[in-house]
């Protein structure tokens, strides 16, 4: 019997450390976006009381108190914002971590708008949207290809306020990424914008795959590029013909397989290859015919509810 209570006394606290360190909530607040070059003002909240010690963690940087307020440099995609409570009476802390995802609206782009670079033409490439946050505007705009500054020469030319960095000539040394930075005096930080690749290369994209298929057949098409995937460009599936209809489909990355139900008709299929950043892309379609005796309209719809309730069905047996 004192055995069976002591039991149930270190059940009893182990229960009580156990909520005492659970019993800590920690969350942290703000509102709208976070953009570069606009200050954000974050707030960590939590049960925890009296005189708790709040402390942030955020790019190896810690900061004291329960607010932080930051203004992004543009240099981020993400960064991971940690906020840690102690309560010196307990000696027991917890903490929450959010991941932020940093809106850049500076960026660099051609212009005019969609013009593609030509050896030995010339071009401009514009800083849009600097210093947008700022009361003041801007000031103090820089330009950075590779990293590097870049200054003038016979062949390159600042224009409007250094906005617009122009090119008389194209040549195949201006090649390299572009990105524009400016200092924002009211914030007093600098921001760097999104980045240009210029390139000359034109970027090559084809679906592979059968241009026939056969319903309850399992066929597979890839979109092939030329550009890097995931580093130079991304890859998207547009369906603008209307969805693939059949027994499976799948698309994971640039690669498609899908098993057709019915026959007698056509699926477009089409491959976008693009670096939003550097404003370029480029894309192919395929037309891909489902063999077979084309069935009628009655038939098709049949099949279609037919289809639908395999779908549920299949859905059912999984939950």
């Amino acid at each position: 019997m004192m055995k069976n209570k002591k039991r149930l006394l270190c059940a009893v606290l182990m229960l009580l450390m156990v909520s005492s360190v659970w019993g800590i909530a920690v969350q942290i607040s703000w509102y709208g976006r976070v953009s570069a070059g606009h200050r954000t003002e974050f707030t960590c909240s939590s049960s925890c009381f009296p005189n708790c010690v709040y402390s942030w963690t955020f790019k190896g940087r810690s900061v004291n108190g329960s607010t932080l307020t930051w203004t992004p440099d543009g240099q981020d995609d993400t960064v991971e914002l940690q906020c840690i409570v102690h309560n010196p009476e307990t000696g027991i802390s917890s903490s929450t971590t959010t991941i932020l995802e940093i809106n850049n609206q500076m960026s660099v782009r051609v212009s005019p708008s969609n013009t593609a670079p030509i050896l030995n033409q010339s071009l401009s490439l514009v800083c849009l949207n600097a210093g947008s946050g700022d009361p003041k505007g801007p000031s103090d705009l820089i330009w950075f290809k590779d990293g590097k500054k870049v200054t003038q020469d016979e062949n390159t030319k600042f224009l409007q306020n250094n906005k617009t960095l122009h090119f008389d000539s194209v040549l195949p040394s201006d090649a390299g990424f572009y990105q524009c930075q400016t200092y924002l005096p009211s914030l007093q930080t600098r921001v760097i914008s999104l980045g240009f690749l210029l390139s000359f290369d034109q970027w090559n994209v084809s679906i592979s795959g059968p241009d026939s298929v056969f319903p309850g057949r399992l066929s597979e098409f890839t979109c092939l590029t030329s550009c890097t995937q995931n580093i130079e460009c991304t890859v998207r599936w547009q369906f603008r013909g209307g969805f693939p209809i059949g027994t499976f489909f799948s698309a994971n990355g640039n690669r498609i397989r899908w098993t057709p139900s019915i026959p007698g008709t056509f699926q477009n299929f089409n491959c976008v290859a693009e670096n939003k950043a550097a404003g370029r892309s480029a894309e192919a379609t395929k037309l891909v015919e489902v063999k077979g005796a084309p069935v009628s309209g009655s038939e098709a719809a049949k099949l279609h509810r037919l289809l639908l309730l395999m779908s549920f069905m299949g859905f059912k047996s999984l939950i």
